[in-house]
């Protein structure tokens, strides 16, 4: 038979078990929500009814009705009945409905921590990289893309750096499972950063180029850029020497 101390110590036991279990449970919890999965098909017909809808041209409809068949908005307004026993309701009265925001120029899933460099590929080496594409080292899994999800923001321009001419960028969707799900609108432009033509300020030495303090040895950066341009123009010049048909963009119209 066991001792009233040896219960004691059963029971401090199972208690300590069942709070290391409820502790593991909140944590997975709280990990989960980091990733939001994307929807699954959105068939059939929804109803958003009785919202404040800000239709994106200076319009406001108060009280109006929303309707989406098969994941595509079909009716915006405020008069439109709503069949009993069709499709799923939902009442968003003192709510405001938005249109989905784009972030026009962004190195969203280029980048994760940019003091890691295993998590950053958002450039190339190099000034002249026209092959570089910046949807295939696009990161759907980006912990970045549930922030701007949840405060509006469906669809980016993911752009790659550079110093001269950086490669294409392309329109990605949010909701999405990997790169090739994601792409919107693809090698949508790109991108040239044009050379500084300002000499940089270079602390006590004054205002300097590349030789250093700057003074009789500082180089001109106007020089420097013009050679760049040039080099480039040159580099368009053979490019179109070469046969061949331009690449077609690949767009989503479904969305």
């Amino acid at each position: 038979m066991p001792t009233a101390f040896q219960k004691k110590i059963n029971k401090l036991i199972i208690m300590k078990k069942i709070f290391l279990s409820l502790l593991l449970g909140a944590s997975i919890a709280s990990v989960a929500q980091e990733n939001i999965i994307p929807a699954r098909e959105n068939n059939g017909v929804t109803y958003i009814t009785n919202a404040t809808i800000h239709v994106g041209n200076g319009q406001v409809i108060e009280n109006g009705t929303i309707v989406i068949r098969n994941g595509k908005i079909e009716k915006v307004g405020k008069d439109i009945q709503v069949p009993a026993n069709e499709g799923s309701v939902t009442d968003a009265k003192g709510k405001h409905v938005y249109p989905g925001l784009i972030l026009a120029t962004s190195t969203l899933g280029l980048v994760e921590m940019s003091s890691i460099r295993a998590t950053s590929d958002v450039r190339e080496i190099g000034d002249i990289n026209p092959n570089v594409r910046s949807i295939v080292a696009y990161n759907a899994d980006s912990r970045v893309v549930n922030t701007l999800r949840s405060n509006g923001v469906l669809l980016a321009n993911v752009v790659p750096q550079g110093s001269l001419l950086a490669g294409s960028s392309s329109v990605v969707q949010l909701d999405a499972w990997n790169w090739d799900d994601a792409a919107y609108l693809t090698d949508a432009g790109m991108q040239l950063y044009m050379p500084n033509m300002l000499a940089r300020f270079r602390g006590f030495g004054g205002m300097g180029g590349g030789a250093g303090r700057g003074g009789a040895g500082a180089s001109d950066p106007v020089q420097q850029a013009i050679e760049r341009i040039d080099g480039l123009k040159g580099f368009f010049r053979e490019a179109k020497r070469i046969p061949g048909r331009a690449k077609t963009r690949r767009v989503k119209p479904e969305i």
